[in-house]
């Protein structure tokens, strides 16, 4: 299930639990949804053929990467 990170207006939503057939609609359905806010998308290989996608805006990439950034309104 989708779980999101509510941090101002960015939001990493990580999805658990994938199986391979199902990715490429996943990520089709995360790029309708969030169009051009979408900055990375990363596919990890969980165990067996689950996958987790994980669909990140820059802002929230930005903290991630650096936690001392200040929080963009």
């Amino acid at each position: 299930m989708p779980e999101a990170a509510a941090n101002g207006s960015a939001t990493a939503v990580q999805i658990e639990g994938i199986p391979l057939f199902l990715i490429p609609k996943t990520i089709a359905e995360q790029i309708r949804e969030k169009r051009k806010s979408i900055f990375l998308i990363t596919v990890k290989r969980n165990y067996m053929h689950q996958y987790t996608v994980i669909v990140e805006t820059r802002d929230e990439y930005d903290r991630r990467v650096n936690p001392e950034l200040p929080v963009r309104s």
